[in-house]
């Protein structure tokens, strides 16, 4: 019986010698070793390309090292082209903070430990006072206070007998404080600029800002920013750029936009007076003939962004700082569906002299609601 396959016996059944046979099976040998070599080669073929199309989606998808590098300088290129005193620029940079140095330990006053300290702001070191009460500290720690000062002549200012009573006054109520004393004031190193025409002063105040959560007997959750003057529109502008600060109270604010400021009310404001040969204003022209560039700098374009809530004082009598721009700021803040309580002081003056305690009560009441 035989177990050939009806192919194999069909073909060596034509074979007429040993020869014949042996060319027969080589044939048979050649063309299977053909065939084989065809698939392998196709395989081949399929498998490169599938390869090929692979890497060309993932070159596509995952950007080179050269894109990369050309990214961060396009980025670099993008914040070197924004004006530094443009909010966009501010909330780019870095404020890393750090701790304290206590330089001077002070005498106690009436429920309260105070010091002078120092921080670094763009590699200056920064003087200031800071309180903190002696009442039993909080699990968590103290809530704490962000206190700028207003336009004082550098010359006559001091980290202890400016502001001395009005720090205190939180103090007692169990809240930390720490007023920065702004570059060129007092000891703090670095010169004294224009808070109108510059970015330097809000600089300043992120850095305190930064320090002060780093302090150790502060809830870095419970932070609240005070201002008075120049220390409001210091405020305003921080408002926009920082998510640190859960309230903030204005005294006498300079909180009116740039327009505002410089044109609508320039006349009612003795600092702002003769603003012609300013340097910004003369590079830039007034807001109301360039829109465009000082729209970048003015907080009030920036009114949406702001999370936390602002409380706004005012002497009707001012006449330092017109008692408009905190009635525009309110409407504005109104506008935009925020959180705002605005107070006159009928009669007062730029301090609210007379009425203090009225304000301060208002005022301690609003951080202990929203700290």
């Amino acid at each position: 019986m035989h177990n050939e396959s009806p192919h194999r016996s069909a073909t060596l059944r034509h074979i007429t010698s040993p020869l014949d046979a042996k060319l027969a099976i080589m044939k048979i040998f050649i063309k299977s070793f053909l065939i084989l070599c065809s698939g392998i080669f196709i395989i081949t073929v399929l498998v490169t390309f599938t390869r090929n199309e692979t890497d060309t989606k993932k070159e596509t998808s995952l950007p080179s090292e050269t894109t990369k590098v050309e990214s961060i300088e396009e980025k670099e290129r993008s914040n070197s082209q924004l004006h530094p005193m443009s909010i966009e620029a501010l909330r780019r940079r870095e404020y890393l903070g750090g701790s304290f140095t206590i330089e001077q330990e002070l005498s106690n006053g009436t429920n309260y430990r105070q010091f002078v300290a120092s921080y670094k702001s763009e590699g200056l070191k920064i003087y200031g006072l800071l309180t903190v009460p002696l009442s039993p500290r909080p699990e968590n720690g103290y809530p704490a206070i962000v206190f700028v000062h207003g336009h004082i002549p550098p010359k006559q200012y001091s980290t202890t007998g400016s502001y001395p009573t009005y720090q205190t006054t939180l103090a007692r109520s169990g809240m930390i404080t720490f007023k920065p004393d702004l570059r060129g004031h007092g000891r703090s190193e670095g010169e004294a600029v224009s808070a109108h025409y510059s970015e330097k002063y809000v600089v300043d105040t992120l850095y305190a800002i930064a320090y002060l959560k780093n302090y150790r007997d502060v809830d870095p959750e419970k932070l609240g920013y005070w201002g008075h003057s120049n220390g409001g529109e210091i405020g305003l502008r921080t408002a926009v750029i920082s998510k640190d600060i859960k309230a903030y109270v204005f005294w006498a604010g300079v909180v009116g936009s740039f327009e505002d400021m410089l044109e609508t009310y320039n006349d009612k404001i003795p600092f702002l007076r003769n603003i012609d040969d300013n340097p910004l204003v003369e590079e830039y022209g007034f807001p109301s003939n360039n829109q465009e560039f000082w729209k970048k700098l003015d907080p009030y374009s920036y009114l949406n962004d702001i999370s936390a809530p602002l409380q706004l004082h005012h002497g009707t009598n001012d006449s330092s700082v017109p008692i408009e721009l905190s009635v525009q700021l309110k409407k504005a803040l109104e506008s935009a569906g925020k959180k705002v309580e605005y107070f006159e002081y009928t009669g007062d003056d730029h301090n609210i002299g007379s009425q203090s305690g009225t304000a301060w009560q208002r005022s301690i009441q609003f951080f202990k609601k929203n700290l």
